[in-house]
């Protein structure tokens, strides 16, 4: 069958020129690859092709497209496009049946009602092609020039179209991929047990305080907040002082200017009017460049630490200041005044091995130093008890047998009372007030 021109459009056909204006319109509307077949809607019903179709760069079908009310031609892969060169320029099928381009796939062309054909390429520039669009004719047809130029012109809109279309497609994807990377980032930061506080460099904006921040510091992002002021929108004290710490000590400050990490400790007033000491730490955020656009601190809530390690303090000051006590109190030294004159100053709590310890004391001291009065001093004795009252009497009774003559000092009146209540005999032993009168009293016996 000859090839007709019937359906061919004039070059001047208002139709045609009509149709291309709609089609650039609706262009610009499109959303998807079947939408942008479908704006170019006007042209091919000016063309009237049985089936339209949208190819990658590969010869796949993208998108389909058939006058109202008609199924579109389906060739498939009946016709290899790969085969018809169309990469290198506009392909025109005016008649199936004679074309022998077709010949391996003129019996399927046929079968599906294919008996015309062109496919022109989809270029966004002279060399690189994206696809190409695919109109099939259930008639023999000549495809006049200003046809061959109407297709070139939605061709190259079409890839210009597609083109953006991807390159959205590709920035949609990649903001989707920020926005899931900045969920997963967010989630993460809100569900680590430290707090972190993110500040853009340059301006000291405060960008980012995650959930346990919030806790901790009893405030979020403050629009306010820069690097000057950061200690008084924050509340920054320094340890255990009502001083507000100065900006420049700050570790975001210090990090904020010198680029370099910076850590520190703090106590944080919260709004609330409680307190909290932090361990913070800072350190630069820098770009592919190496340029810093931020810095970041991670700071922990160290108030418990703190509370439990002072406790521990104490609690170790006060052991070894027992311990000295203790150590005091076992040491009784026995000190030799002269002229056979000893005295034995006694500090702490008597129990029944230290007395064992006084008494071996004095019996060796006296015995060594030939002593005639032997001073017991008890001004450093807390309390009175039984205890007490027998390792007096046991040492006054140990020297006696040396022939040492036992002097007790220093009595006070609680300890007075105390060995009276327990009925305590002190009789036949020099009891004095205090050390010194002891002394007298030995000397003034010896002189005598």
């Amino acid at each position: 069958m000859a090839p007709s021109s019937v359906d061919s459009v004039s070059p001047t056909s208002p139709v045609l020129e009509a149709a291309l204006a709609q089609v650039f319109t609706g262009l610009t509307r499109a959303g998807s690859e079947l939408e942008l077949l479908t704006a170019c809607g006007p042209l091919f019903r000016a063309l009237a092709p049985s089936g339209v179709e949208l190819l990658d760069d590969g010869g796949g079908r993208l998108a389909r497209w058939a006058p109202e009310g008609r199924a579109p031609l389906d060739a498939g892969p009946a016709l290899d496009a790969q085969e018809l060169r169309w990469r290198q320029g506009p392909v025109y099928v005016a008649d199936v049946a004679t074309d022998p381009r077709c010949d391996a796939a003129r019996g399927a062309l046929q079968a599906a009602g294919v008996a015309a054909t062109a496919i022109v390429p989809l270029r966004c520039d002279v060399l690189d092609v994206v696809g190409a669009v695919r109109l099939d004719f259930a008639e023999p047809r000549q495809f006049g020039a200003d046809e061959r130029d109407a297709l070139v012109v939605i061709a190259n809109g079409l890839a210009t179209f597609l083109v953006a279309r991807r390159h959205l497609l590709r920035q949609r994807e990649a903001l989707r991929a920020l926005e899931r990377e900045r969920t997963t980032l967010h989630t993460i930061l809100d569900h680590l047990p430290v707090g972190v506080f993110l500040a853009e460099a340059g301006t000291g904006k405060v960008l980012l305080v995650n959930h346990r921040g919030v806790e901790m510091l009893g405030r979020g992002v403050d629009p306010n907040a820069r690097t000057d002021n950061y200690q008084e929108v924050y509340q920054c004290m320094r340890v255990g002082s009502d001083e507000v710490m100065p900006a420049e000590d700050l570790p975001l400050v210090q990090t904020l200017t010198s680029g370099e990490p910076s850590q520190g400790a703090m106590d944080i007033l919260r709004p609330g009017g409680d307190r909290i000491s932090i361990e913070v730490s800072a350190a630069p955020l820098r770009d592919g460049d190496g340029a810093m656009f931020a810095a970041v601190v991670a700071f922990s809530d160290v108030t418990e630490r703190n509370r439990v390690e002072a406790e521990r303090t104490a609690y170790r000051d006060e052991l070894i200041r027992a311990q000295a006590q203790a150590l005091a109190e076992r040491s009784t030294p026995l000190v030799p005044l002269g002229d056979g004159v000893v005295a034995m100053p006694i500090v702490g709590t008597l129990d029944r091995e230290r007395a064992d310890q006084i008494v071996e004391v004095l019996l060796a001291g006296c015995a060594a130093r030939k002593a005639r009065v032997a001073i017991l001093d008890v001004t450093g004795v807390p309390h009175a008890d039984t205890a007490v009252a027998g390792a007096l009497l046991r040492a006054a009774a140990a020297v006696r047998l040396l022939g040492v003559e036992p002097i007790l000092t220093g009595i006070r009146p609680d300890v007075a009372r105390a060995l009276v209540a327990l009925h305590v005999d002190l009789k036949g032993l020099v009891t004095l007030s205090t050390l010194q009168d002891g002394i007298f009293h030995a000397t003034g016996q010896r002189r005598h």
